[in-house]
């Protein structure tokens, strides 16, 4: 396929406006979970499960996905932009968010969806591959937490998702990538000046 210097410049400068975007919803999204769950550590003290050694790990996660931030903040400071910085950001999301699944410890856990979170993130980029790669790793993220649950914590039946339930999960994170791959698409053709068909109204 020739070159489209327009979708290559929008590719450009809207790729970086979309990293932006999404490094700070990231630390928004990180300040609003670290801080829900010292609220529930050291104020509500419902949940003893929730301190100790989990405590400590979660902590951990934050940190490493701070350093992430700050990492990525400053590489845009610089107007530093690698293609592949996209692909490494994700796939260090993704790998995060099952490692939070996995000292869960809990087959039912809400925090699954954090994964769509990671896919309806990818198009901001307006990059195909990249939302293929999000949508493709979520999924194998996913799939591993289920094993991790099934054989690792051997779990029975009645503390994790049903089998059909697991199914309609993967399946809509599928579902998810392909409209975010079409939210590309559709920017694609804005940017090339595609016509779109408009029917007039038969006049009176």
């Amino acid at each position: 396929m020739a070159a489209d210097p327009a979708w290559n410049a929008a590719q450009r400068l809207e790729g970086l406006a979309g990293e932006v975007r999404v490094n700070l919803i990231r630390l928004v999204a990180l300040v609003a979970f670290y801080g829900h769950h010292l609220v529930n550590v050291f104020v509500v003290r419902d949940n003893p499960s929730l301190q100790g050694a989990y405590h400590t790990v979660v902590t951990s996660l934050v940190l490493a996905w701070a350093l992430a931030v700050l990492v990525i903040h400053y590489c845009l400071m610089r107007r530093w932009l690698p293609s592949v910085l996209k692909y490494v950001v994700t796939a260090w999301d993704i790998l995060l968010i099952t490692t939070l699944l996995m000292v869960s410890s809990d087959g039912r856990s809400m925090l699954a969806v954090l994964y769509f979170l990671v896919i309806v993130a990818a198009p901001l980029r307006l990059s195909l591959p990249l939302v293929w790669m999000a949508t493709l790793g979520a999924m194998a993220g996913y799939a591993f937490f289920l094993g991790y649950v099934r054989w690792q914590l051997q779990m029975p039946p009645e503390q994790r998702l049903s089998r059909p339930q697991q199914i309609v999960f993967l399946l809509a994170l599928g579902a998810a990538g392909l409209l975010a791959g079409q939210f590309v698409r559709q920017c694609r053709r804005l940017v090339r000046g595609a016509p779109v068909p408009v029917e007039e109204e038969a006049s009176p």
